[in-house]
């Protein structure tokens, strides 16, 4: 077998992509080179190239016989079972056309043609329609199952007997286009694809949307189950020969069930009665991705198909589309409206890129051989036969400008290059002119140009050609190429018109810097002569007065009597840019615009004119040249001056293209302004301007993501930054380190992070030290002695009570190594993330092995918390933007032997999947301030932000959860809602209300068996998914849930088999939280929920209402003892009461409201007091403190109004033990509330307090327990030492405070009154201490912080590993979500270095006078007065941002708390104009001066390149000195230089000028140019010398025109004219 050539694609970026098949290999090479190869296992049915999605990656699909494979360049693959057999395949431009094989059933009522819009998408049905269908709401169509519209819908497209042919699609656009052969009509038809625009999520932010897709959860089922089975295998590197797979990747069986989800779980080939029905029930609810729209059709019958027919895309000379279609040996062309507009006989066809980059052409092979080129598909085809030897049979493919050719006889392909070379300035003449004459006449002016160029050798002859063309309308060439009748009578009669865009053009080869100087001159004769020859005298002698100079060996400027006779009038309209300018720039005059191409039809009354694609940019130089000239001459906003240079694509290289001498005023313009703009200028002009310290500050995804390269420790302390420690201290520190020196370290801090370190933490070893504490695989040094006497009888028991109790601290560690390793870890996405698990071990004194502690504890929510460090460790600005893929990339590699065979790999495989759990939770943990403006959060932002579990992919998130492994299922419906809190987005509602039970619809069963901890998880993210909406259904289910919290009770569900199992408790309080999140904060406010009376039901709820039995385990025998508990009105401690407690904090948050914090409030009543839960105490006046937020006051004195009066502590009162433990208990929940309020602020008073009682508690837990009210004591006041000691450590978040921290070392060490709950609030405390490695991060303050950190320091503890009671351990993470930076920051926005000599001066909006300066870094200030921020620095430009009250830049400084500063060194204009070449320019102007002026006082001919170029070359020096008054120009530094230079080089030339002026040859020449006794006639060299010499005066001196020196002379004498005109001369 051969190998051929099976599948092209010409990809712009990426180039020719060709795909060969040779027996079961697939290759693939892109511009020749060889890319990759495929071996397939099956037949291959068929291949294609394909791009899918936005990003347009070019892939390789492969069909099978069931499977497709689609292959990535980049190595990414996925295999998706097809749902039915393919007949046909086409691409489109995103995506894939499939045509469904047919079949004897159902022929008639099946679809047919299917789309494929993406590797992760379902195959969806076409609809046939029309153009306005898409101009519907949201753009998205409904199918219905017949060819007449129901209720709207689109029909479906299931004729069997129309064949899917091609697809063509335009460059230029996004049409795309089917050929289809119709064997009903038998005619080829051709059909127009409207893709409809998908969005990603259709209810996102409607919440009444939100609300019927809840609802439709809790109704009855549908008739048919639509359950997803869309097949999809996920590579990491696809298999090629000679690779190997990555052994971290991830994989899932193909399921070859040919089943597809959009049709329910029927397969096409099953022939059941009712599958016609069944699949159009479900057609109804389906969103159309392709329409389908009848555009031609053939105008006769044909037998049978044609097997040679074809179908492409041109583009006109107006940029339009033209549809080319080949049947049966004839090709039609299409217009914009489908109407035919050629039609000629070929048997080949393809497009071509012959004569411009931006548009294709048709090339055509003709019945006899022939290579033909229709320009646009529109006009009469050219011979291209001279380009080719032999004859040709068919066009194999083209890439580009060129062709691939099969001749025949001939086994080889021929390469054939079917360019027609246009220089850049002949092709704008043509285009200038599609200004002046009518399309039609344009489309035929161009085709004679193309086929006279055809021919041109040289730049020489297709400027003659082109010249010969337009005067005499043939080119005088072999073979001769005549203008049409219809082109030249046109140009005859508009031939002003056509002068003035010539002049245009002229004006704009001109600025072009690359341009040869002989074709400028060429240009200026072919001007000249179009005047002559039309008689336009009066322009003809403006054309010389401004330098122009006919060629020595011109035959005649006279015009033939009937060119004078047509053109009768003569306006002289000569546009000259220095002319204009010099206009403008004088103070006196009223300026006027430049005119331009578009205004030539006001000008000379043209309106059937239609410019070409690309005709306005023929004159680009001249249009940014005059447009900054014309705005600096206005003096308007500065913004404008640059705004027309700015929108161009490619500025730089524009400016790079302009001469040196209106490059350099440019570049000075830029230079100017560089210093005077504003951040609210246009993003284009501050690039352009090269401020992109302003477009940082103040754009959200313009950040340095630059690597910062950190000095040496210390270099750094010596710099004048820090101190050098003394040689003392270091000594000491030695014998420390040096114990962990030789332990190799598994994690480094990222260089940003590093550098926080450094710097603030540059004099001591306090980081270090947390970090050494904090540490999970340092092994552990006792003095314990195992041979002492005292552990003599029984070492090994004494060693497993030792590492039991180290276990404890040891595994609570990941927990507070999370907070302190937070975003410090740069990621590398080629790889799989490593996690450090922790490691229970020991020395023993005397003994240098190390013990390992080895128990059949279950440690897997231990090992969770790995996988949460380990995942938060990474830079969050790196992770918002990782791919979903790189989550699978993490799965653990599953053993390949039974559990049976291998336990202890199973073991091993268990742990890696609960880290894996955790890493999950942790990928979905990112920070995003909730109080942000959704004016600046787009949903696209959002998207692009917020993480790969925001973009994970349904089946993805399906693949997950069908593990049924409940560490994993918490973890990603924690993580998910999330990623999306807030955003209340349906996908995620939806897989959120599956796991709970009372959101299913009735009469369905737990399929999955939930467990409390998973309901818990998905509770608990409904909450956060709704934050703060007021959803009324999600308040209404999680009210229902707390109100029946005590009719479900948990039994014995907690067996130890499942760690992700919890009890009701935790469930209750999950719908607590979830209920406070949704109406977080807004009190009495929440109209629509008035109704429900949330404050009475949750209050009735806390006071045994509804669910006012006691729980299980109090509930006492003896029914009396239950009255008499009842007739007490205590507060019960059930199920419910901590969650109702919750909801009404959370919804009252910080509201103020006193009527809600009463209901809160302690008993009064002294028994009542005694007999109540301390810990309920604890937690309601926690709640009733957050509600009264701006009461709480730093102060000893309100701390102690918070505590019930019957437990104040006085002199002569000493407490009971129950009372001081209600105190110790109410006086946590006080620090605790403070502690919010104030967290990261460092205030001085609030910390104070708080250590104070934290002393104080700590001495309570550490006294001796003689007695059981003593140990109640001692339990008592290490639960509340934990809650007191994070308190101390928030006030003080990511500060690293000394005081602080010597407290929280003490109690890291072992102790068996320590549980492991201790160690968990201790361990977090002291990673929110160093919050990122410390100094970076800190605590946010606003109303949602609050609520997350409720939940996430939730005030009690647990006490084992597995210990999910009343609170679940994945919430102890949420504090991820309250993150904010800690310092204000000035940084370098092109390396990202920290600007550390930075002065930041905060202008007040009262006062503009009065400003605070400070020296970042520093805690960041509070601005809410402040309204502009100036920032200043040596070597960096002065950053002036507008931070007034609503702006965005407030907003983005407030979150992101980093101000960008623009290095001086890095100019703008550096490397495109140079002092040095500027004043070059100016010596090669006055030589040439000089030269001039010598050679007109001389008898003797002159040469007329030098002329033209020295009279150009004063008039742009004239300009630049004008614009040097310019006010956006003048007093500025950076251009006093090169102003000074111009302004002396002038003079010089004016002087010479002037010299030759005085001369009385030149006088008199002057007098007869002003009387008019010299005629236009230019063939002797003393009549061009006569031209030069007046050009020359008029470029340096303001001499009047001839008209107006006459009415002067019958005031004054001539010669007294002549006089004071060279005394009063000036610029």
């Amino acid at each position: 077998m051969e190998r051929r050539l099976v599948a092209t694609l010409d990809d712009v970026a990426t180039g020719s992509h060709r795909a060969h098949i040779h027996e079961s290999t697939v290759s693939w090479t892109v511009s020749g080179r060889f890319l990759r190869c495929y071996r397939v296992d099956s037949a291959v049915e068929h291949v294609t190239f394909a791009q899918f999605g936005s990003e347009a990656v070019v892939s390789l699909c492969i069909f099978g016989v069931d499977t497709l494979a689609i292959y990535y360049c980049t190595g990414e693959s996925f295999i998706v079972a097809l749902p039915f057999g393919v007949r046909r395949v086409c691409a489109l431009q995103r995506g894939l056309l499939v045509q469904r094989a047919a079949e004897t059933s159902f022929a008639g009522s099946l679809p047919t043609l299917f789309s494929l819009l993406g590797p992760r998408s379902e195959f969806k049905m076409l609809g046939i329609g029309r153009a306005t269908d898409l101009d519907r709401s949201s753009r998205q169509l409904l199918l219905s199952p017949t060819p007449a519209r129901i209720d709207g819908a689109v029909p479906v497209f299931n004729d069997p007997n129309v064949v899917l042919l091609c697809t063509a699609s335009s460059r230029c656009s996004s049409a795309q286009y089917l050929l289809c052969w119709d064997a009903n009509v038998r005619r080829h038809i051709v059909y127009q694809c409207l893709i409809a625009e998908q969005p990603d999520a259709l209810a996102d932010s409607d919440a009444l949307s939100q609300l019927s897709s809840i609802s439709q959860l809790s109704a009855s089922r549908p008739r048919m189950s639509r359950q997803p089975s869309l097949s999809v295998r996920r590579t990491s590197v696809v298999p090629q020969l000679g690779g190997s797979r990555r052994k971290s990747g991830f994989t899932s069986a193909v399921k070859n069930d040919r089943r597809s989800s959009m049709l329910g779980r029927v397969s096409f080939d099953s022939p059941a009665p009712n599958y016609a029905a069944d699949i159009f029930r479900e057609q109804r609810q389906m969103r159309a991705e392709v329409v389908l729209q009848l555009c031609w059709s053939e105008r006769r019958q044909r037998e049978e198909q044609c097997a040679d027919a074809q179908l492409c895309v041109v583009q006109a000379s107006t940029g339009a589309d033209v549809v080319c279609v080949l049947v049966g040996g004839t090709v039609v062309t299409l217009d914009a409206a489908f109407d035919e507009v050629m039609r000629c006989p070929a048997v080949s066809m393809a497009h071509v890129r012959a004569t411009r980059s931006e548009l294709d052409d048709l090339l055509l092979v003709d019945a006899a051989g022939g290579l033909l080129l229709s320009l646009g598909g529109c006009a009469k085809p050219l011979c291209l036969n001279h380009r080719v030897t032999g004859d040709i049979s068919r066009i194999v493919y083209t890439a580009g400008d060129s062709a691939a050719l099969e001749t025949n006889g001939q086994p080889t392909i021929t390469l054939v290059s079917t360019q027609v070379r246009i220089s850049r300035l002949a092709r704008s003449l043509i285009d200038s002119l599609s200004f002046v004459i009518s399309r039609s006449v344009i489309t035929l002016l161009w085709r004679s140009v193309v086929a006279s160029l055809l021919y041109a050798d040289t730049a020489h002859d297709e400027m003659a050609r082109l010249s010969s063309l337009l005067l005499y309308g043939s080119d005088q060439r072999e073979p001769a190429t005549t203008l049409p009748a219809r082109v030249k009578a046109e140009l005859r009669d508009r031939a002003p018109a056509v002068l003035f865009a010539f002049m245009l053009v002229y004006e704009d080869t001109a600025l072009h810097r690359y341009e040869p100087p002989d074709r400028v001159a060429k240009l200026g004769h072919l001007l000249l002569q179009i005047a002559a020859i039309n008689g336009q005298t009066r322009s003809h002698q403006a054309l010389l007065r401004i330098g122009l100079v006919p060629p020595a060996d011109s035959e005649t400027t006279e015009a033939p009597a009937t060119r004078q006779r047509a053109v009768d009038r003569d306006p002289v309209i000569v546009p000259s840019l220095a002319k204009w300018a010099l206009s403008i720039l004088d103070a006196d005059a009223q300026p006027q615009s430049f005119p331009t191409l578009e205004h030539i039809g006001n000008l000379f009354g043209i309106t059937d004119a239609e410019p070409v694609f690309g005709a306005r940019d023929s004159t680009k130089l001249l249009n940014v040249t005059a447009n900054v000239l014309w705005q600096l001459a206005l003096g308007r906003d500065p913004a404008l001056v640059l705004r027309q240079l700015a929108s161009d694509k490619a500025p730089m290289l524009l400016l790079r293209q302009i001469t040196i001498d209106m490059r350099w005023l440019l570049c000075s313009v830029i230079e100017t302004m560089q210093q005077k703009c504003v951040s609210s200028w246009p993003t284009s002009i501050l690039t352009l301007l090269g401020r992109h310290d302003m477009i940082s500050n103040t754009n959200e995804t313009a950040v340095c993501d630059k690597n910062i390269a950190l000095r040496r420790l210390d270099v750094l302390a010596n710099n004048g930054n820090g101190l050098t420690e003394p040689k003392s201290i270091v000594e000491i520190c030695d014998k420390v380190l040096d114990q962990h020196a030789e332990r190799k370290r598994t994690w480094t801090q990222s260089p940003r992070a590093r550098e926080f370190s450094m710097l603030v933490f540059n004099r001591d070893l306090r980081l270090e030290e947390a970090e050494r504490l904090l540490d999970l695989s340092a092994p552990t040094y006792t003095t314990t002695a195992l041979d002492s006497a005292d552990t003599a009888d029984d070492p090994d028991r004494t060693k497993s009570q030792y590492l039991g109790l180290l276990a404890r601290r040891v595994l609570a560690l990941p927990l507070g190594q999370s907070l302190l390793r937070y975003s410090s870890r740069q990621l590398n996405p080629q790889d799989a993330l490593p996690i450090d698990l922790p490691v229970v071990a020991a020395q023993f004194r005397g003994n240098k092995a190390e013990s390992t502690w080895t128990s059949d504890t279950d440690v897997s929510w231990p090992l969770f918390h790995s996988g949460v460090a380990a995942a938060l460790s990474v830079e969050r600005d790196q992770l918002r933007r990782e791919h979903p893929s790189w989550v699978l990339l993490n799965w653990p590699t599953e053993p390949a032997d039974s559990p049976q065979d291998d336990p202890n790999a199973m073991k091993e495989f268990d742990a890696a999947l609960a880290s894996h759990a955790g890493f999950l939770l942790g990928v979905g943990l990112l920070p995003r301030d909730l109080e942000t403006s959704d004016k600046y959060d787009t949903s696209e932002q959002r998207r692009n932000i917020s993480g790969p579990l925001s973009n994970m992919p349904p089946w993805q998130t399906f693949k997950y959860l069908s593990k049924r492994h409940g560490l994993t299922s918490i973890a990603l419906l924690l993580g998910c809602a999330c990623a999306h809190r807030g955003t209340m987005n349906s996908s995620v509602s939806k897989i959120l209300s599956l796991h709970i039970p009372n959101l299913l619809p009735p009469g369905s069963s737990e399929l999955m068996l939930l467990s409390y901890g998973t309901q818990a998880a998905a509770m608990l993210g409904l909450g956060l998914l709704f934050m703060q909406s007021q959803n009324r259904r999600m308040v209404e289910v999680m009210l229902h849930e707390l109100e029946s919290a005590e009719e479900v009770r948990s039994g014995s569900r907690l067996d130890g088999v499942d760690p992700a199992e919890s009890t009701a408790e935790c469930y209750s309080l999950a719908s607590g939280f979830s209920l406070g999140l949704v109406v977080l904060g807004c009190g009495l406010s929440t109209k629509t929920l008035a109704d429900l009376r949330l404050l009475d039901t949750l209050s009735s709820v806390i006071n045994g209402g509804r669910s006012g039995a006691a729980p299980a385990s109090r509930i006492a025998k003896d029914g009396a003892e239950l009255e008499a508990f009842a007739s007490l009105n205590i507060s019960s401690s059930g199920l419910s009461n901590v969650g109702a407690v919750a909801a009404i904090g959370l919804a009252f948050l910080g509201t103020n409201y006193r009527p809600a914090a009463q209901r809160l409030a302690a008993p009064s009543p002294l028994q009542q007091l005694r007999t109540a839960d301390p810990f309920m105490l604890l937690w309601k006046t926690l709640m009733q403190l957050l509600i009264m937020l701006d009461h709480i006051q730093p102060t000893s004195a309100w701390i102690e109004s918070t505590v019930p009066q019957a437990c104040v502590v006085s002199a002569a009162n000493t407490l009971a033990p129950d009372l001081y433990r209600i105190r110790i208990h109410v006086v946590a929940a006080a620090c605790f509330a403070l502690a919010l309020k104030f967290a990261g602020t460092e205030d001085p008073q609030a910390h104070s307090i708080i250590i104070e009682f934290f002393d104080e508690l700590e001495l309570a837990a550490n006294r001796p327990a003689l007695d059981y009210e003593s140990s109640l004591t001692r339990a008592a006041a290490q639960s509340c030492l934990d809650i007191v000691c994070v308190s101390a450590a928030l006030v003080h978040a990511g500060s690293g405070d000394i005081a602080t921290m010597k407290r929280l070392r003490a109690l890291h060490g072992v102790n068996a009154h320590r549980s492991y709950g201790n160690h968990m609030a201790s361990h977090m405390a002291l990673g929110i201490l160093f919050l990122g490695g410390g100094a970076r991060f800190t605590i946010s303050r606003s109303i949602q912080s609050i609520a997350l950190l409720l939940i996430a320091l939730f005030p009690r503890f647990p006490q084992h590993y597995t210990d999910n009671c009343e609170h679940l351990q994945a919430w102890r993470h949420l504090w991820a979500l309250c993150v904010v930076p800690r310092c204000l920051v000035v940084r370098d926005v092109s390396t990202g270095q920290m600007c550390r000599d930075a002065v930041v001066s905060l202008v007040d909006s009262a006062n503009d006078k009065q400003a605070t300066s400070i020296v970042p870094p520093v805690p960041f200030p509070e601005i809410d007065s402040v309204r502009t921020i100036r920032v200043s620095a040596p070597g960096y430009m002065v950053l002036s941002l507008d931070v007034s009250p609503g702006s965005h830049a407030r907003d983005l400084v407030s979150r992101r708390r980093v101000l960008y500063l623009q290095p001086q060194t890095s100019a703008p204009m550096q490397g495109v104009a140079a002092l040095s070449q500027y004043t070059e320019w100016l010596t090669s102007t006055q030589t040439r001066v000089n030269v001039l002026c010598t050679q007109l006082m001389q008898p003797h001919p002159i040469n007329d390149a030098v002329d033209a170029s020295a009279v150009h070359a004063i008039r742009r020096l004239r300009i630049c000195v004008l614009a040097m008054h310019s006010p956006f120009v003048a007093r500025n530094s950076c251009v006093d230089g090169w102003a000074e230079e111009a302004y002396l080089a002038w003079l010089k030339v004016r002087m010479s000028v002037v010299a030759l002026a005085r001369r009385d040859e030149t006088r008199r020449l002057l007098v007869r140019y002003w009387t008019g006794s010299q005629q236009p006639n230019t063939r002797t060299n003393a009549e061009r010398a006569f031209y030069a010499t007046i050009a020359l005066l008029y470029s340096v001196l303001d001499l009047p025109a001839p008209s107006d020196a006459m009415k002067l002379t019958q005031q004054v004498p001539i010669s007294q004219l002549i006089e004071h005109v060279l005394d009063t001369c000036f610029l």
